[in-house]
């Protein structure tokens, strides 16, 4: 399994790709999406990490093979929480939406994640190896485009990994030690590609509630 890493990175390609490519987070990026909508997205990521961490919390008790993976230092739940309550005031807890598309993130990480080592970190790979590459770079460019400065956006910086490549290397190096058969580097690799596509299906239903304006498509002056 000496290749395992970059098996699973190849694999997930396409999928990562089509996240990254959604009109919604292209808009984001670019500031046409108003606060609201970076708001909401923080919202959706909340619930999609306390289903997760939830999971981390069972792996790191079970202390099974996914065990390694489950490192509280990564962990952002309280960051996002301090982000809503910037975003929305003291009252984020009643103010927030979960969507249906988070909600069936969510579930499928409570029924699975937390229960099948293999597929937790399936998704713990998407989520935080994700966070820990373009995540930082996404995080700077928002606080710029939506004038937070550093409030609002903690959940983007890791602030006990000062050395994120680092982190990614030895990450990786956890993959490729994975003692696992074919079978379930087969459902590893098959539920990352689904944590993508989940991914991917939370930011068009976003696209859904703040779709593109005119002033978007109008070509620039």
């Amino acid at each position: 399994m000496t290749d395992f890493s970059t098996r699973v990175r190849r694999a997930t390609m396409v999928e990562h790709r089509e996240a990254e490519t959604r009109s919604f987070i292209s808009r984001l990026m670019g500031g046409s999406v108003p606060l609201p909508g970076f708001a909401a997205l923080t919202a959706q990521y909340l619930a999609i990490y306390r289903a997760l961490e939830t999971a981390s919390e069972r792996m790191r008790a079970e202390d099974g093979f996914a065990a390694g993976f489950a490192d509280p230092a990564l962990t952002r739940v309280p960051a996002l929480e301090a982000d809503l309550a910037h975003l929305y005031g003291p009252d984020w807890e009643s103010a927030i939406t979960v969507l249906d598309s988070t909600a069936a993130y969510a579930t499928r990480l409570h029924e699975l994640a937390a229960t099948s080592p293999v597929h937790f970190i399936a998704h713990h790979y998407v989520r935080y190896l994700g966070d820990l590459s373009g995540g930082q770079m996404i995080g700077k460019k928002l606080s710029t485009v939506y004038g937070l400065g550093e409030a609002g956006t903690s959940f983007y910086r890791f602030e006990q990994i000062p050395d994120a490549r680092a982190y990614k290397i030895g990450y990786r190096a956890k993959l490729d030690a994975l003692d696992l058969t074919e079978e379930q580097a087969t459902a590893l690799v098959d539920e990352a590609q689904r944590a993508f596509r989940h991914n991917g299906d939370v930011f068009v239903e976003l696209g859904g509630i703040f779709p593109e304006t005119p002033e978007d498509l109008a070509p620039a002056a």
